[in-house]
């Protein structure tokens, strides 16, 4: 069987090294030819970087790869998240040793996986896809620089516009609906950047065009983050300008670089067919809100490998992928729905209250702690605080008090 792999980051990567293991166990032979047009060092990936778990028993259990510590700046113990005018810190209190999340620098990660690509015997083309065909029993593949064939194609190539029109071309695949990403690094100096801790500072501004924001320290610097509906450069700037972030790092710095990303936020239509199949991002099987992309990267490609090596290659055989992602299609409207909650209770200060019944509230405090950091499903944050009336009474409460107050919702 000939697959074509178009894109070498972790989805694409983590398919290519599936379909060579699996293959070998099933003693099938398998020609695997992956595309990359990019040098992992030299591109900066557009995200903060941040690995959830269990991330280390992904990599070894369906990559059968050591996780490459040496790429761990820092060991995320906890989060603090600020509204305008309240802040509460939250770690995970559900077990007794709880597994930290793990600042990287994403490239590095990205290049360690594909050199265990080249390592298995894939071929590593770099050269830039521009368009493909499908025919009867083939998939023609064309580049900057020649063409291929094979037998199926898996689309790895994020949100990346040329490839994903291309592929919607022959196909009724459409990419997911997504939010921008504005990325920055900032050198305040050490001292500054390990008054951080092991934390992440993440934000709820109260502005429609701002979903949310964080800091998060590195080895030497800082990377700040905002994510949106077409979020800016400017965006970006006024962030780190307000008071909710200035509290936390005094701006200005000198901001050097700004990197502009997007993140999907559903999955794509028809994200598999006949001779075909997205993973990670290109398949928006991800997590409804920011979190797990890494995780869902490597198991999505090693899902589409099994599927593809043990059902077959049409659309009825590839389906299958649904069933293995129904927990984060079926957590979509619980996404939207928490989504919508925190976007428009930051706006009107209703998330004040909601972070003052946390103080004192357990159940509360872990589900925002689960929210933030993405260790659980929104179906779960949501049922954790609904099947408490005592939680609810108590936020109603507080959110009434607030509005006697006199916060009262803008004009």
């Amino acid at each position: 069987m000939r697959v074509l792999i178009v894109g070498g980051g972790p989805a694409g990567s983590s398919c290519a090294i599936s379909l060579v293991r699996l293959a070998a166990k099933l003693g099938r032979t398998v020609n695997v030819t992956l595309f990359e047009h990019k040098t992992f060092g030299t591109h900066y990936n557009q995200c903060m970087g941040v690995l959830s778990p269990p991330i280390v028993q992904l990599m070894e259990e369906y990559l059968g790869l050591p996780f490459p510590r040496e790429l761990v700046l820092r060991e995320i113990e906890g989060y603090w998240l600020h509204t305008e005018n309240r802040s509460i810190y939250l770690s995970d209190t559900s077990s007794e040793h709880p597994e930290p999340s793990l600042a990287t620098r994403r490239v590095y990660l990205d290049g360690f996986l594909l050199s265990k690509v080249q390592t298995a015997g894939v071929e590593v083309v770099v050269d830039r896809v521009v368009d493909m065909e499908f025919t009867g029993d083939s998939v023609q593949l064309y580049t900057e620089g020649g063409s291929y064939e094979a037998d199926v194609l898996v689309g790895a190539f994020g949100l990346d516009r040329t490839m994903g029109e291309a592929l919607g071309r022959r196909t009724g695949y459409r990419a997911p609906d997504f939010l921008d990403t504005v990325v920055t690094k900032i050198h305040p100096g050490l001292e500054i950047v390990n008054s951080f801790g092991n934390r992440i500072h993440a934000f709820l501004p109260k502005r429609l065009d701002i979903e949310f924001a964080a800091l998060v320290p590195k080895r030497n610097h800082i990377t700040a983050l905002i994510a949106g509906r077409k979020v800016t450069s400017g965006t970006l700037l006024e962030f780190l300008k307000s008071p909710s972030c200035s509290a936390v790092l005094n701006f200005p710095y000198e901001v050097q670089k700004v990197f502009k990303g997007n993140f999907p936020i559903c999955p794509a239509k028809n994200f598999y067919g006949d001779r075909y199949i997205t993973v990670g991002d290109s398949a928006g099987l991800v997590r409804p809100f920011k979190g797990k992309g890494i995780n869902i990267a490597i198991s999505s490609g090693y899902y589409a490998a099994r599927n593809i090596l043990e059902r077959g290659i049409t659309r009825e055989a590839l389906s299958q992928i649904e069933v293995d992602f129904a927990e984060q299609i079926g957590d979509l409207w619980y996404g939207r729905a928490a989504r919508w909650l925190a976007r428009y209770l930051s706006f009107f200060s209703f998330f004040d209250p909601v972070i003052e019944v946390a103080g004192h509230n357990e159940n509360l405090r872990q589900a925002l702690f689960d929210s933030v950091s993405a260790h659980n499903t929104y179906r779960s944050v949501l049922g954790r605080v609904t099947s408490s009336p005592r939680l609810i009474l108590e936020l109603t409460g507080a959110v009434g008090l607030s509005l006697l107050r006199g916060k009262q919702p803008r004009a």
